[in-house]
């Protein structure tokens, strides 16, 4: 007998692409259980799937950077209580990330996709599931975006949960209004423009002296440097500036809309704007600005 729970949970994480860095990407998450019926004639309740099953995803891969072990180019090690990953492909998509062990996840393949997730979730959770469940099939797949988007990484330090992690990310759509009508030219500007960003708060730049010892390694004139301690640990990044965008807020998705807004404000000031910034999949912010009046 099988069972199956679509859009069961969204999976918000980045991973680690040896040709692009760091990716921000949200996948849907479906599954099929097989396995003979127990004493409540079922294979597994809805409820426990929807309890079990989703904890153990967000547990091992949500909010965490995706790392291809098996690849040559990357490196990682142990310093200051923690762990740091670099990828050495090429100075257009190096990267050094420095956290707690529970912001990584290490999947023994040379390529991050979809199916390389599955698998290792498969492996991971199907022996924490009742006897009785034989099978366990897990399908990853992005949301049909239609219009333009892009991926951002970013880290909450001010977080107190898993969004604190330096290096997740998500997979966004973002619309853009002017004057009431959606404006497909300024959302294609903006989807451009953050196509595989990474989105630092400006007060959490630093410079290469107060990194860790391995991080000082790859700082050079084309890099950027950010850094923070939160509840979870010490968190660093170095990656190249043209990968990277500062702003002078902290990059929820409410300062984001916002700050979005405002800039769009500047340029168009006799029209009102109003932007959707989407964190993942079906949710996110609004905000707006009128040409004689502030953000709303």
């Amino acid at each position: 007998m099988k069972m199956f729970v679509n859009d069961l949970t969204v999976i918000d994480s980045s991973i680690l692409d040896t040709q692009r860095g760091i990716i921000g990407e949200s996948w849907i998450v479906d599954l099929v259980l097989e396995g003979d019926l127990n004493q409540q004639s079922m294979v597994l309740d809805f409820g426990q799937v929807k309890k079990q099953i989703k904890h153990l995803i967000d547990v091992l891969v949500d909010h965490r950077l995706v790392i291809p072990s098996l690849h040559s180019s990357i490196i990682h090690g142990e310093e200051n209580q923690g762990v740091w990953v670099r990828n050495m492909h090429s100075a257009d998509s190096m990267c050094h990330v420095h956290g707690p062990k529970e912001a990584f996840c290490f999947i023994a393949c040379e390529e991050v996709t979809p199916q390389s997730v599955a698998n290792y979730l498969e492996q991971k959770i199907l022996p924490e599931l009742p006897n009785n469940i034989v099978g366990l099939n897990l399908a990853l797949r992005s949301e049909a975006i239609d219009e333009p988007f892009y991926q951002y990484s970013h880290g909450l330090k001010k977080h107190d949960g898993n969004c604190q992690r330096i290096a997740h990310g998500h997979r966004s759509r973002i619309r853009i209004f002017k004057d009431g009508k959606l404006d497909r030219d300024l959302q294609t500007t903006w989807a451009s423009r953050w196509n595989d960003i990474y989105l630092i708060t400006e007060e959490d730049v630093v410079n290469k002296e107060s990194l860790s010892v391995a991080a000082q390694e790859v700082c050079n004139a084309a890099t950027i440097c950010t850094s923070y301690t939160s509840p979870q640990g010490l968190f660093e990044l170095v990656l190249p500036r043209k990968r990277a965008e500062i702003m002078p807020t902290d990059t929820t998705v409410e300062c984001i809309a916002e700050y979005v807004a405002n800039l769009l404000a500047i340029d168009n000031p006799s029209s009102h704007i109003e932007v959707h910034a989407f964190e993942g999949v079906g949710k996110g912010a609004m905000a707006s600005v009128s040409p004689n009046r502030g953000t709303e």
